[in-house]
């Protein structure tokens, strides 16, 4: 009996290479989900580019449409108002001669959301994607 109480002495070291293993496993897989699981809202932001005051981007305002929200839903274009509906149906004939390139909306700070989204919406789907909300600076 001697002998068999010496076969079967316990080993008090942990063994660490398997827990290792798992945990760069774990870490791989994290950082392989973790770009995917972050919210987006859809927007395509540009980069931040240190311009000087001189050196902006000189607008052409003949390929410029600028258009007014105010908080009743009323289209502002060319200093006439028009109801949404309205401007939506006589859009086309509107800017029929211009060569539209950027679209610049100056919307009332009380204007409902849904207001905005519907007139973005149609600007998109009129093929004016490239589409700027106008703010004062602080």
């Amino acid at each position: 009996m001697q002998t068999s109480e010496k076969n079967e002495s316990w080993l008090s070291e942990i063994n660490v290479t398997p827990f290792v293993d798992i945990l760069l496993v774990l870490l791989i897989i994290f950082m392989v989900t973790a770009p995917i699981m972050t919210r987006s809202v859809g927007v395509n932001l540009p980069k931040e580019k240190l311009v000087k005051a001189g050196s902006q981007e000189k607008l052409d305002f003949n390929k410029i449409l600028i258009l007014g929200l105010t908080n009743k839903g009323q289209v502002i274009y060319q200093k006439k108002k028009f109801k949404l509906s309205h401007f939506f149906e006589s859009f086309r004939d509107l800017t029929r001669k211009l060569d539209i390139r950027k679209v610049f909306i100056q919307a009332d700070k009380s204007v409902s959301y849904e207001y905005l989204l519907h007139l973005m919406v149609f600007l998109n789907n009129q093929g004016h994607g490239n589409i700027g909300l106008v703010f004062d600076k602080k």
